[in-house]
């Protein structure tokens, strides 16, 4: 299983929760994702809820949720415009790089 991880996680593995944060801001975290996530998030770092937690430890506004939720939909209507297929994956690690380029393994894909 350790061989699947991609070098950007081996980094840094807070990328997976923040990616998966922004995934579930938007509705796209299948439940048991989350479950997960909310046991271990909160075990290692205390609290009742994961994404609370979350927006502790990297001191994210109240209103990430929505501003995340408002950024999609504009990145949706561009790429609507411009016949382009936007896959929610694909947004949250760009979302990730550019809220967190300080972040280990953030942003600095080799040949950008």
């Amino acid at each position: 299983m350790q061989d699947s991880i991609p070098d950007r996680y081996e980094k840094n593995p807070m990328l997976v929760v923040l990616e998966n944060y922004v995934l579930d801001a938007l509705g796209l975290l299948e439940a048991e994702k989350a479950a997960k996530l909310n046991e271990m998030i909160c075990r290692t770092f205390g609290g009742k809820d994961w994404k609370q937690t979350v927006r502790q430890q990297f001191a994210l506004p109240a209103d990430t949720d929505a501003t995340l939720r408002q950024l999609w939909k504009a990145r949706q209507e561009e790429a609507e415009v411009k016949q382009e297929e936007l896959v929610p994956e694909d947004f949250a690690r760009v979302v990730v790089d550019e809220m967190f380029a300080g972040l280990g393994g953030a942003g600095d894909e080799e040949g950008d």
